[in-house]
């Protein structure tokens, strides 16, 4: 059986693998970095930027700037260590193969001292088509922030149940208004940044984009009984048109249970066992001749009424 345990080479203790994060690297044939998750986050002062990318360095993993503010926020929303959220959006299929020399931003000594001064140019660096972002999230945004937008957007869609296009178009306005006022927040403008965090507690209240805020008929498409199923499709749909696709065969357990027992008392009955499509020949004549009783009563009334 395989070593469940790893020692890590900073601790110097012999811990489980799950307290390493995964590594794509060949070198770590078990899939784990060599220094704990203990250690790297210790290592880190969420004051200075500089002991984060120099922890990356290390462990030869990007730093993305986007992605390190979408991380900050969605840390703050699960009550997560922000690291640890960075580290597995890292884990992602379109950024395992990253290594430190895709980083952006590696020139910038302190982004504290230089948040009035931030180049958003070189923020991401991920394949976006501009146009394809703008036709999605409106025209007139700063080009460097509809990166931002795409970025946030992929990062929390799986976290809301966007059942129609009404729900699709409040999540696009949520996640501009968050990006906005984590931009805010990142200038030292607070007073903005409480003025677009207003607008994303509205917007996520107007769309029902939380599952709680989400009525039984919200989840269920508006339909909440069988009644209403067969309601909505014989509205839309012509049904006895699709009837005939299944003369030749059952088309559910029903229909093979009730065919199963036709011919179990033919069989008692020394008769040869039917074809499912004399059954619904049967099926047909039936409704035939309830068709022709409605039609002869219909010409009665209205015989009686002339």
């Amino acid at each position: 059986m395989a070593d469940t345990k790893k020692l890590c080479i900073s601790c110097n203790k012999s811990l489980a693998l799950s307290y390493f994060y995964k590594s794509y690297n060949k070198f770590d044939s078990d899939g784990r970095l060599s220094v704990c998750k203990n250690c790297l986050k210790n290592s880190i002062n969420y004051e200075d930027l500089d002991t984060t990318k120099d922890i990356l360095m290390q462990i030869n993993r990007p730093f993305i700037h986007s992605l390190w503010i979408s991380s900050e926020e969605e840390a703050k929303v699960k009550n997560h260590d922000h690291f640890g959220i960075y580290m597995k959006t890292l884990g992602l299929p379109k950024y395992r193969e990253l290594t430190w020399k895709d980083s952006d931003e590696q020139d910038i000594p302190k982004i504290q001292e230089k948040k009035d001064e931030t180049n958003y140019e070189q923020i991401n660096k991920e394949h976006y088509n501009l146009d394809q972002l703008k036709d999605k999230y409106g025209y007139g945004y700063p080009d460097e922030e509809y990166t931002l937008f795409e970025n946030k957007y992929q990062q929390l869609k799986t976290s809301f149940q966007l059942l129609t296009t009404m729900h699709e178009e409040y999540f696009r306005e949520f996640c501009v208004n968050k990006v906005k006022e984590t931009l805010a927040k990142a200038k030292g403008n607070f007073k903005e940044a409480k003025e677009w965090a207003a607008m994303v507690k509205d917007v996520a209240e107007a769309g029902k984009l939380k599952p709680s805020q989400m009525s039984k008929a919200d989840l269920s498409g508006g339909l909440d009984t069988f009644g209403q199923l067969a309601r909505m499709v014989e509205e839309n749909y012509e049904i006895m048109p699709l009837l005939p696709q299944f003369i030749e065969q059952p088309k559910d357990k029903v229909d093979v249970t009730l065919w199963c027992f036709i011919n179990y008392v033919r069989d008692l009955r020394g008769l040869p066992s039917c074809e499912y499509k004399e059954i619904y020949d049967f099926y047909s004549k039936k409704a035939e001749d309830y068709e022709s009783q409605m039609s002869d009563n219909t010409l009665e009334k209205d015989d009686v009424n002339g």
